[in-house]
């Protein structure tokens, strides 16, 4: 195969380019990352301080030791549900983040592997007599391991959502647990009196 210094240089300046374009798109969804997470931790932490604030003030307020217990209870279930709510959106935005760069780093590989398709073409071309069944053969050991490297990323997807869908339920059976139960204490505490 007879490639010229300006087609190699050709070759390597677009090569050098699509990965200065891949590494500016990752730091500007890595950007976008740290902005949503900044933004959901200012507003998480604005809201504890408001809920802090007016228990304090209810807190004051009671003058009986079971409506103060009752109070405290009656403050668990929202905390835990705001705790959920918080770990959702957290996990949601580094999802969603994982997704963007997963996509990034697949359009990479999808390139460069049509890269070397395109060389083992090219290098087909060009070979000895007899040699072209070697090239046809890593031609089809590229594309056959691309294929299973999709297939392992479905796969993967497919495993991390059920998993997900799992925690969520999970979480949200032990909110109505903990939601019933201090329910039941406050309620237990005032027919004591």
């Amino acid at each position: 195969m007879t490639a010229s210094p300006e087609k190699i240089l050709a070759t390597f300046k677009t090569t050098a380019e699509a990965r200065v374009n891949d590494v500016s798109a990752a730091s500007d969804s890595l950007l976008s990352t740290v902005e949503h997470l900044t933004a959901l931790n200012l507003n998480t932490t604005r809201s504890i301080l408001d809920d802090t604030i007016a228990l304090s003030q209810a807190a004051l307020a009671v003058r009986d030791p079971r409506a103060l217990a009752a109070l405290q209870l009656g403050t668990i279930t929202p905390a835990l549900q705001k705790g959920f709510a918080y770990a959702k959106a957290f996990t949601s935005v580094a999802s969603q983040s994982q997704a963007e760069l997963l996509k990034l780093a697949e359009a990479g590989m999808s390139q460069w592997l049509q890269s070397v398709i395109v060389a083992l073409e090219g290098l087909n071309r060009n070979v000895p007599v007899g040699s072209d069944l070697a090239v046809r053969a890593l031609k089809t050991a590229v594309v056959n391991a691309s294929s299973a490297y999709e297939g392992a990323t479905q796969l993967v997807k497919q495993v991390s959502e059920a998993a997900q869908a799992n925690v969520d339920q999970a979480a949200a059976a032990t909110v109505d647990a903990v939601s019933k139960g201090t329910t039941a204490t406050a309620t237990l505490l005032k027919s004591a009196a």
